[in-house]
């Protein structure tokens, strides 16, 4: 969930026709019309990554979003059992928060899937997620969106998502048991097993590893 407090505006003689800003925009706002770049206002959820992408140029600059939107997608909306699945699927907690700037939790992206929005940009603008850092909340929403099924292909050049894939191939369950038993100090297939049956593990990470008496 998110509330957008400001967008962006394009100064259409400073614009160079880069495609810097487009190959950027976590919620499709903007694109290109031959050489200049064009702003749908209302997908634009104030993130300013297409304002750093546009530094050299000074074609793209910030104001207050003239008619502020809540992006959700509503809980009386979910379909639960579904919502549940899903998230088991893709390994993730319903209620764990999957984008932190806006708190949007793995459940609400998966509820907007499972009604349909199967676009990452569309997913930014129903949930939220994504419109600012972007750093951390892309992995699980590909995960949940490869959960459902849903394969994203993309140009190398659209910075959106992540070049080397969708990253749902990485990850704990991955690891083969040949490397968990070649590094036993990570605790691999123990930290697995927690994954798989929601355990919480209270031990340190590393036992054979201990503070030295002073």
């Amino acid at each position: 969930m998110f509330q957008t407090s400001a967008v962006v505006e394009i100064t259409d003689e400073n614009c160079v026709g880069c495609r810097r800003c487009v190959n950027v925009c976590p919620s499709g706002a903007l694109e290109m019309d031959g050489r200049l770049a064009v702003l749908e206002e209302p997908k634009c959820v104030g993130c300013f990554k297409c304002v750093e992408a546009c530094g050299p140029y000074e074609a793209i600059s910030i104001k207050a979003d003239p008619n502020p939107r809540l992006l959700t997608t509503p809980e009386d909306t979910y379909d639960r059992p579904a919502v549940d699945d899903l998230c088991a699927q893709a390994r993730l907690a319903p209620d764990s928060v999957i984008c932190v700037c806006t708190n949007t939790t793995a459940a609400e992206v998966a509820a907007a899937i499972v009604q349909g929005v199967h676009e990452p940009e569309d997913l930014a603008l129903a949930t939220g997620a994504r419109s600012k850092c972007g750093m951390w909340c892309m992995s699980p929403i590909m995960r949940l969106l490869d959960a459902h099924g849903v394969r994203i292909e993309r140009s190398p050049k659209d910075q959106r998502i992540y070049p080397d894939g969708s990253g749902t191939e990485v990850g704990i369950w991955t690891v083969t048991d040949e490397v968990a038993q070649r590094y036993p100090e990570y605790r691999l297939k123990e930290n697995l097993e927690a994954v798989e049956n929601g355990a919480i593990l209270s031990s340190p990470p590393f036992p054979e590893i201990l503070r030295s008496p002073r």
